[in-house]
């Protein structure tokens, strides 16, 4: 019985492959930047008004939904930038096994802001527009300057979860030759 030996040769990167790196690196740090400035926007988003002589406070940190929103930004922004120098540094041996666990990463970080985005935009809706079957008064006609803020931190975000939700496509379909 004779055995084989397995021809492996390295396989050179073609222009496909190295365009798929390169776009996938230039969305990683949209994300990853996107998501940085939406956290540091919720984070500083605070504002007081006085009425009638009595000083109010509008701040991310009275809502458990700008919260969860909050933070989930920051952790996407620590795990997406560490993704971004894995993927960095690693590129000559990238893998469809390492493409699985970007994809992996990326729904994971995809769903963590998307939920985090879905809490704060309902929160935000009613901050705007209030809700007069239940009696909440909308606040954004008081604290102009804070709602910007939010808004601003949500649209961010809005475009950290495209960038993530086509980094995870893109990756399951480099993955898919495991």
């Amino acid at each position: 019985m004779e055995i084989k030996e397995a021809n492996v040769r390295a396989k050179a990167p073609n222009k496909t492959d190295n365009f798929v790196l390169a776009t996938q690196i230039c969305l990683r740090i949209t994300a990853t930047a996107t998501a940085m400035a939406a956290a540091w926007m919720i984070f500083t988003a605070n504002q007081t008004v006085e009425v009638l002589g009595m000083s109010f406070d509008a701040r991310y940190s009275y809502s458990p939904a700008f919260k969860f929103f909050a933070y989930a930004n920051a952790i996407a922004f620590g795990f997406s930038l560490m993704s971004l120098f894995f993927m960095f540094f690693a590129r000559h041996a990238l893998t469809a096994t390492i493409y699985f666990f970007f994809f992996l990463h990326d729904l994971m970080m995809m769903s963590l802001v998307l939920s985090g985005l879905a809490a704060g935009t309902a929160i935000g809706m009613v901050a705007r527009d209030g809700n007069g079957h239940t009696g909440w008064l909308k606040i954004c006609d008081r604290f102009e300057k804070f709602c910007h803020k939010v808004t601003v931190s949500m649209a961010l975000s809005y475009v950290a979860v495209v960038c993530l939700l086509v980094l995870t496509v893109m990756s399951a379909g480099k993955s898919r030759q495991i």
